[in-house]
């Protein structure tokens, strides 16, 4: 871009003073256009991710096709995608016309003061100082673009005084004060001044309705996101440590765990760090034994072929196969965010036998669930609500709240009474 300003100043030097006024005018463009394409381009990407998810769905199942529920959600999703679409393009548009606008007015004026205005340049040199003012106007959005990338924030860098003891962590302690969390830096905070202790080889749910902060939660404690607060693991503050440090001593399984394309022991080993009994194992612990038989003909082995994202597989199936993942690491703090939402009763009830009886007595359980039945005997549940922790006690004592957010959820449940007999509560 400094070529082509320069060609035009060589050639003509009194449109210098032109040159830098369109430059600045198009950085200022383009400033605005970025900030606000940012934030249209992460609720497009947040629309799009559904709309993929329900045609996947479709494509798995066609009878779904016809039930009038699927039919009404896909229409939502798609009217969502749409609006951010649409603002997105009409973004597009608005800098265009006015990037244009310039390169026009520009290369308009610049032609003029060449043909009528005296100058000494031959046709040749009018053609090629006209190319260049076009496509130096041109530029300037790109520059802005190209700049955006190179000032992008990026996580801290791992540093010598951030890496824990070898031990860290012995256990699954893990104490919260006051965190709250944003998703950008000038976001509103979607999770507000939490406190909890949660005592190492506690089994805790965490509930709440839809938008309440349940999955903020999870991302907050791995620092995936801006948090302000004060969370210890073990007896160590996490902002203190290394986030590949922190992150490699906590296992999270989401609700589509990702697993490669390779065998079954390159996805629960991917090192090669652990031998074939261990491996064995770990997914006899997870219940993938006893959701299948010897005789069958297509029963995983550690030498199982598994397709990209586990498409050769079922749900149920890539949901074990993480969890007999994250018994092989042996991590102290053990997320299920919304792991079992997915799959049938049965496979739900192995896992959750597997995650009571499977694990060492000091690694600490947190499950997101919309399942109450996934929660309702865990030692604690945390309700959350609009980003604030409203209730958080063992089921017992909760559900005797005859005004609280759990015993409103328990009374909406059609299960009612199955839920209060495992939390062994009375209403």
């Amino acid at each position: 871009m400094i070529a082509k300003l320069g060609a035009v100043v060589i050639y003509t030097p009194t449109f210098i003073l032109p040159a830098i006024v369109i430059a600045v005018l198009g950085g200022y463009l383009g400033q605005i256009y970025m900030k606000a394409q940012l934030s249209v381009k992460r609720e497009m990407s947040n629309a799009k991710s559904p709309v993929l998810g329900i045609f996947g769905g479709a494509i798995a199942g066609l009878s779904k096709l016809a039930q009038e529920a699927f039919k009404e959600e896909t229409l939502k999703r798609l009217d969502r995608y749409i609006r951010a679409s649409r603002s997105f393009y009409n973004l597009n548009r608005w800098i265009s016309v006015r990037i244009d606008a310039l390169s026009a007015g520009f290369a308009a004026a610049l032609a003029f003061y060449l043909v009528y205005g005296g100058a000494s340049v031959g046709p040749s040199g009018v053609g090629f100082v006209l190319a260049m003012a076009v496509s130096f106007s041109d530029m300037i959005l790109c520059l802005e673009r190209i700049q955006q990338y190179l000032v992008i924030e990026q996580e801290p860098t791992p540093e010598d005084g951030g890496k824990p003891p070898a031990y860290w962590p012995s256990s699954g302690d893990l104490r919260v004060e006051n965190l709250s969390a944003r998703y950008s830096p000038d976001g509103p905070k979607v999770l507000q001044n939490v406190s909890f202790h949660i005592k190492a080889g506690q089994r805790v749910g965490i509930v709440g309705r839809t938008g309440s902060g349940k999955s903020t939660l999870t991302l907050a404690l791995l620092r995936c996101i801006y948090t302000e607060g004060a969370v210890w693991l073990d007896g160590m503050q996490t902002n203190m440590i290394n986030l590949d440090d922190l992150r490699s001593n906590i296992t999270i399984i989401p609700q589509v765990p990702e697993l490669l394309s390779g065998t079954l022991r390159q996805n629960l080993d991917m090192f090669g760090q652990y031998d074939d009994a261990i491996l064995n194992d770990a997914l006899r612990a997870a219940g993938l034994f006893s959701l299948q038989r010897l005789q069958d003909e297509n029963r995983l082995t550690l030498d199982s072929k598994i397709a990209s994202a586990g498409g050769n597989l079922s749900v149920g199936q890539r949901q074990i196969i993480a969890l007999a993942r994250a018994i092989v690491r042996q991590s102290k703090l053990l997320i299920l965010d919304e792991a079992t939402s997915a799959i049938d009763y049965e496979t739900d009830s192995v896992i959750q036998t597997s995650l009571r009886s499977e694990l060492s007595n000091d690694v600490t359980v947190i499950t997101v669930a919309h399942r109450l039945q996934t929660i309702m005997d865990s030692d604690k549940i945390m309700v959350l609500d609009a980003g604030r922790l409203v209730e958080f006690d063992t089921p017992e004592v909760l559900l005797e709240n005859e005004k609280g957010l759990l015993r409103a959820l328990v009374e909406e449940s059609a299960d009612k009474e199955a839920l209060i007999a495992m939390a062994g509560g009375k209403a």
